[in-house]
């Protein structure tokens, strides 16, 4: 199924709150080198924020390949596992201003969905995506949050 923005329930799950139920979800960035190979990144659900059905922000550490790759080229592709789900969203991106208050400096980028393709296979049930366990919980959790903060601005 292909869709041009995101339905309720990913606008809430998008919505950056509730983090800790969300802090073992991981998700995948995928971008293009300038010598046309693929790169993956994983991102948690404290960098990524639902600005509109139409418009994701992305905060990526500064000077990663990720964000390289995203400045040159203005593309990138977000999977995720959301439910029994895998979403599959393109992206046309453009990089924010940088924020001179932020407590934990990033590249935020405006994300324009011009794709969202839905897989969903009718003789099986996804039953997770990627995963992980914190080794600071705390420390995570309130970065992740002033990070959502960040991305509203």
């Amino acid at each position: 199924m292909e869709l041009k923005q995101l339905d309720v329930e990913l606008m809430e799950w998008f919505n950056g709150s509730n983090l800790e139920s969300k802090q073992h979800e991981a998700l995948q960035l995928l971008t293009v080198t300038d010598t046309q190979w693929p790169h993956l990144a994983m991102i948690s659900m404290g960098e990524v924020i639902a600005i509109s059905p139409d418009c994701l922000r992305l905060a990526l550490w500064q000077g990663t390949q990720t964000s390289m790759n995203m400045m040159e080229t203005g593309k990138a592709t977000l999977i995720a596992v959301q439910g029994q789900r895998l979403l599959h969203i393109r992206l046309k991106v453009r990089l924010l201003p940088e924020l001179a208050e932020a407590v934990h400096p990033r590249d935020r980028y405006e994300c324009t969905i011009l794709q969202l393709r839905i897989d969903q296979a009718p003789y099986a049930e996804i039953t997770s995506g990627i995963t992980f366990q914190l080794k600071d919980q705390i420390g995570a959790l309130v970065r992740w949050t002033a990070t959502i903060e960040d991305l509203k601005k």
